[in-house]
C-alpha cells in the first residue's frame, strides 16, 4: 500500500511539474511569437492591434482582446502570466491553463491565416477577412 501511495505521488509530482512548464511556456515563447505576428499586421491594417501586453483584433462584431497579465501573487523573481480575453461589451474572461493554451492557438492561427490572406490578396478587404476567419 505504501509502494502504491508513493507512486501516485510522483506520478502527480511529475504532472504538477509539467503542468508549470507547459504552464512557463506561454509566457516566454507562445506568447511572444503571437505578439510579434500581430505587430507585423498591424503594420498593414489598423484592424490588428498589439500594444503593451495586448493583442486587439477588430471585426464588425466588435473587438477582441487577448491580454497577457503578470500574477502579481507570485514572487517577483517567478515570471507567471495570466491570460484574459476582453470583449468590447465589457466582458472579461480569465483563462485557465487549458482555456489559455487554446485562445493563445486559435488567436495564433487566425492571424497566421489573415497574414497569409493578406499576402495572397493585398487589395480585398481586411473587414471581410477578419469576419470570414472569426
Amino acid at each position: 500500500m505504501k509502494k502504491l501511495f508513493l507512486l501516485l505521488l510522483m506520478v502527480g509530482a511529475g504532472l504538477t511539474t509539467q503542468a508549470q512548464k507547459t504552464w512557463e511556456q506561454l509566457g516566454t515563447e507562445v506568447f511572444p511569437d503571437i505578439y510579434h505576428v500581430a505587430t507585423e499586421l498591424g503594420k498593414q491594417t489598423d484592424k490588428v492591434v498589439a500594444k503593451g501586453s495586448a493583442i486587439s483584433i477588430t471585426t464588425s462584431k466588435g473587438t477582441v482582446t487577448l491580454e497577457q497579465r503578470r500574477d502579481k501573487t507570485k514572487p517577483e523573481n517567478i515570471k507567471h502570466y495570466e491570460y484574459f480575453l476582453l470583449s468590447s461589451t465589457g466582458k472579461e474572461i480569465p483563462l485557465r491553463q487549458m482555456n489559455a493554451h487554446r485562445t493563445l492557438e486559435k488567436f495564433q492561427l487566425k492571424l497566421l491565416q489573415l497574414k497569409e490572406s493578406l499576402a495572397e490578396n493585398q487589395d480585398k478587404n481586411v473587414e471581410e477577412l477578419l469576419d470570414s476567419l472569426f
